[in-house]
């Protein structure tokens, strides 16, 4: 199985996750603390206490993680923390790594916090804006800290566009990181808005499959909310990717964790279709079935759209589509270069379907989005890696 589904502060469907769970879409859901209260409040609309939730998704056979997402505390912003408040994560300031004994504290608050879920043990991380600076310092003595209290611990790599694109420095970090040896790894590309796909630049995706490259030879790799823009790193060996049927599921921003307006609001459902032959959504939820009216033989050729309209089949056949896409790279072939060259493919079929679609329906042409920077980026790699000139 190859994804996992991540938390969300709207309504969380635990009903969906197990059904995902049984089809074989979906290996887990992660929890944090910035999206589900720790008090049970229970009664209509409102979110259950994250125990009884673990409990109920444990029950169903879905593995349980508990990611603290210590990095949004370094977001520009940062604000929203109606349940993370709850949880009581620090003995120190909040979000303050400067001193050993805080370090110890907020790790040994986290581990307590996944020990009593039942879940693996995540170190927390602080976010990074460069590979080697203070942060970056703070970041590998918390990774030490951690692991020296629990050594089957993951290692969680945070960090914004600026540290995947460090070069050198990105590696250097990355390696003293790797030398801990830890049993798994969480990673975030972090962005200053939730828009899909995520603007990164080919500079970002190289770094981070070399960064995924290094570390996924001694253990598992999760790409957290990577969804589609994961796709480069499962082709340099990562094992799952996050998604969900909201946007803050498939991407980590600034955005979503700034203090919430005091008026509230409705939130709409995330319902645009996702495509496997685009490697990305469509651009409004009534595109599927307009598609699938004017031409079904392309619809079908390019994976299929939503058989049940509505959040739920949307989020199904989301996690399908993307499954299915991970799945191709992964059983490509043993090798790295054969996970590269499969994904090199499917992005190059992927701009032809764009194209494709553009003709049928007159919609605009999203390939420079969803496939270009990644591909570049996916190139790149292989360029470093020595499989093409």
């Amino acid at each position: 199985m190859t994804t996992l589904i991540e938390d969300s502060p709207r309504s969380f469907q635990a009903g969906w996750i197990t059904e995902v769970h049984a089809a074989g879409f979906a290996t887990g859901a992660v929890l944090t603390p910035w999206a589900s209260p720790y008090r049970h409040r229970g009664g209509p609309g409102l979110k259950p206490g994250i125990g009884k939730r673990a409990q109920e998704l444990r029950d169903a056979g879905v593995q349980v993680w508990f990611d603290p997402t210590t990095h949004a505390l370094q977001m520009p912003g940062v604000g929203d923390l109606r349940y993370y408040a709850e949880f009581n994560l620090w003995g120190g300031p909040v979000g303050d790594l400067t001193q050993d004994a805080y370090r110890r504290e907020h790790v040994r608050r986290v581990f307590k916090h996944q020990s009593d879920l039942g879940a693996p043990f995540v170190a927390p991380a602080p976010l990074l804006p460069s590979g080697l600076n203070n942060v970056s310092t703070l970041a590998l003595e918390t990774a030490r800290v951690a692991l020296d209290m629990q050594s089957s611990a993951a290692l969680t790599i945070a960090g914004v566009g600026t540290f995947w694109s460090d070069g050198r420095d990105l590696d250097a970090h990355v390696g003293a990181l790797a030398a801990l040896d830890p049993s798994a790894w969480f990673i975030s590309f972090v962005q200053p808005d939730n828009d899909l796909p995520p603007r990164l630049t080919a500079d970002e995706v190289y770094g981070i499959c070399r960064t995924v490259r290094a570390l996924s030879e001694y253990a598992p790799v999760h790409v957290s909310h990577g969804d589609f823009a994961a796709l480069p790193a499962v082709a340099a060996g990562a094992s799952t990717a996050g998604t969900g049927w909201d946007k803050r599921q498939r991407v980590v921003s600034f955005s979503d964790y700034a203090p919430r307006p005091e008026a509230g609001g409705q939130a709409s459902w995330y319902e645009r279709p996702s495509v496997l032959g685009l490697l990305g959504t469509l651009d409004r939820k009534g595109d599927g079935a307009l598609l699938q009216q004017q031409d079904s033989a392309l619809a079908a050729r390019l994976g299929g759209m939503p058989a049940v309209p509505g959040p739920k089949g949307v989020f199904s056949h989301h996690v399908q589509q993307l499954d299915a896409a991970i799945r191709r790279v992964q059983i490509s072939g043993g090798s790295y270069q054969q996970r590269y060259e499969e994904l090199d493919k499917m992005y190059t079929e992927a701009s032809t379907n764009w194209a494709a679609v553009r003709a049928v329906m007159g919609l605009s042409d999203r390939s420079g989005t969803w496939v270009a920077p990644f591909q570049q980026g996916l190139r790149m790699y292989a360029q470093s890696e020595g499989w093409i000139p």
